[in-house]
């Protein structure tokens, strides 16, 4: 199911679009879609990575909100260099 959101960008965002898309051989609204989705992706993660840096929720929970396989989020911590919130007791 799909919902209009309307939203001002920068005319050079615009053209930049415009021009993806010609490129492409597509539609703007496609353009758009692909790109909306895929920042919001990334700042799922970026916002998981955050909590979970911060000690506010646990590894499987960050993995959840980033929306990602725990492995992947494992992935994504570690090129970021945050270390693993267990203790050797946990492990």
């Amino acid at each position: 199911m799909y919902e209009n959101v309307a939203a001002r960008v920068p005319e050079a965002i615009v053209k930049d679009i415009d021009y993806v898309a010609k490129e492409e051989s597509t539609d703007k609204s496609k353009v758009i879609r692909e790109l909306l989705s895929s920042a919001v992706k990334e700042k799922l993660i970026d916002l998981a990575l955050e909590k979970y840096s911060k000690r506010d929720v646990s590894l499987g929970r960050a993995a959840e909100l980033a929306r990602i396989p725990l492995a992947d989020f494992m992935v994504r911590a570690a090129e970021r260099k945050i270390p693993m919130n267990y203790s050797v007791e946990s492990l």
